[in-house]
């Protein structure tokens, strides 16, 4: 609830009731304990349940959305899915707004938070999402989940539950059946539900014969704890297989390294330096990352360039990624100095590094983006002086800019923005000797500051 989103620009005072705890909860374990009500926030005046007509909303599962760095959950919302499915949430510069009602069906408070929602994700503009969700790719907790299922306990539950959906089936078709015995008209989708066969309950072993063969299973005689066993010590070592299936990958199992721990990719490496391992060693650092380096000195060198920047992603394929987000700099904007700015350099591989310029403006002024002709203010803008043997490669990528009052086509930047363009260098070092001279002007609403030059040094990571 101390989320941005909830306190500005509209300072929102959150009514917080108790609600009834949502029944598909109890059928995830993260939900088995909740209490009979939860405290819940209104987003909307009317939903699909209770107003035919309003738009069903959506969630994204939780399993895998926090894989990436660049991704927030803020808030659940009433689901099946879960009660950790995502209603409210960030990856990348997507916002994930999950309530279908438009603006004439929300709360007071719900449109306030749709527009600090919209204040949000602007500062996101042009921020890729790191890691995409791998399409097909199935996460490691459902097989915790068909692990729990087999256990003696968890199958109790599995069948209760289905005997559950056949009681409701049931009454479902008498209810029917007793319409049309009364001459009552009934849709034809409803006649056809009196001919559909009873849910049926699946078998105890019925989720491990979906990642098991059958060779497997038989080794393992059918053992719903034998299986169980095998599959919790395998699950480290799991990683994707088909649509939505996992197998386990016997080469990292035999090395005992689980593909989610940062020493497999040193292992890996060093397997380069034997014949006998070079080529395992190759196709598990392939798997597992984004790249394909044809030498140990190019592997060794991406990996001690990104160390501390590496993370592991299930949702994203089951590999390492570089975190490219930069930490946000102190700068010290002043009544005195109203823009301060910082520029940095950082590794993106052997030859590629990615400049980023922070630009702070004190609140309450802003510099200009887009000047027209007939305006007297002086723009923003970048001149990079590069040594030799660097280069640019591609446009600055610039932040988002806000449309002025002061006149027609008028555009400025405000608050905390940052300029970003690729280089191309031999070395970090070399690329770290780049100049970077910011022309511009800031104002306030009272008074402009004359225009000025800053000369930036760059700082290396």
């Amino acid at each position: 609830m101390d989320h941005e989103i909830f306190r500005t620009p509209n300072p929102v005072e959150l009514t917080i009731t108790e609600q009834a705890t949502p029944a598909s909860y109890a059928n995830y374990p993260e939900g088995r304990d909740l209490p009979a009500t939860m405290p819940m926030w209104r987003v909307q005046t009317e939903g699909y349940l209770d107003s035919p007509g309003q738009l069903i909303g959506i969630v994204s599962r939780d399993a895998g959305f926090l894989d990436s760095p660049d991704a927030e959950w803020i808030s659940g919302g009433v689901n099946s899915k879960g009660p950790n499915a995502v209603a409210l949430g960030r990856h990348g510069n997507f916002f994930h707004w999950g309530f279908a009602a438009s603006p004439n069906y929300m709360t007071e408070e719900g449109k306030d938070v749709f527009v600090n929602a919209l204040h949000y994700i602007a500062r996101f503009d042009g921020q890729a999402p790191i890691a995409r969700k791998a399409s097909g790719t199935m996460m490691r907790s459902s097989i915790a989940r068909l692990i729990e299922g087999l256990s003696a306990e968890g199958y109790a539950r599995t069948v209760a539950t289905y005997e559950g959906y056949q009681r409701a089936d049931k009454e479902r078709k008498l209810e029917i059946q007793a319409r049309i015995d009364a001459g009552e008209e009934v849709t034809e989708l409803e006649r056809q539900m009196l001919s559909y066969p009873p849910t049926k309950i699946p078998s105890r072993l019925s989720g491990a014969e979906r990642f098991l063969s059958a060779e497997k299973m038989d080794e393992l005689d059918n053992d719903p704890d034998r299986i169980a066993v095998y599959l919790r010590e395998s699950l480290p070592y799991m990683h994707p297989q088909g649509w939505y299936s996992l197998a386990v990958d016997e080469e990292l199992k035999a090395l005992g390294v689980a593909n989610s721990d940062l020493a497999m990719l040193d292992r890996a490496i060093a397997m380069l330096a034997n014949d006998s391992t070079a080529q395992t060693g190759q196709a598990l650092l392939e798997r597992y990352t984004a790249n394909a380096f044809s030498t140990a000195a190019e592997w060794k060198e991406w990996l001690e360039s990104n160390r501390s920047k590496l993370f592991f992603t299930e949702a994203g394929g089951y590999q390492w990624l570089v975190n490219t987000i930069q930490a946000p700099r102190e700068l010290k904007a002043s009544p005195r100095q109203p823009l301060a700015s910082q520029a940095s350099v950082t590794a993106n591989g052997a030859d590629s590094f990615t400049l980023t310029i922070d630009i702070d403006i004190l609140n309450g002024w802003h510099a200009y983006e887009r000047v027209p002709a007939n305006s007297p203010y002086t723009p923003l803008e970048i001149q990079l002086d590069l040594p030799q043997g660097v280069q640019r490669v591609g446009d600055w990528k610039k932040p988002l800019a806000h449309f002025s009052h002061e006149a027609p086509g008028l555009t400025v930047y405000e608050g905390r923005v940052a300029f970003v363009c690729q280089l191309r260098a031999p070395s970090l070092a070399l690329a770290s000797q780049a100049v970077c001279k910011l022309r511009y002007q800031v104002c306030d609403a009272n008074m402009c500051m004359p225009p000025s030059t800053m000369h930036l040094t760059v700082a290396s990571e």
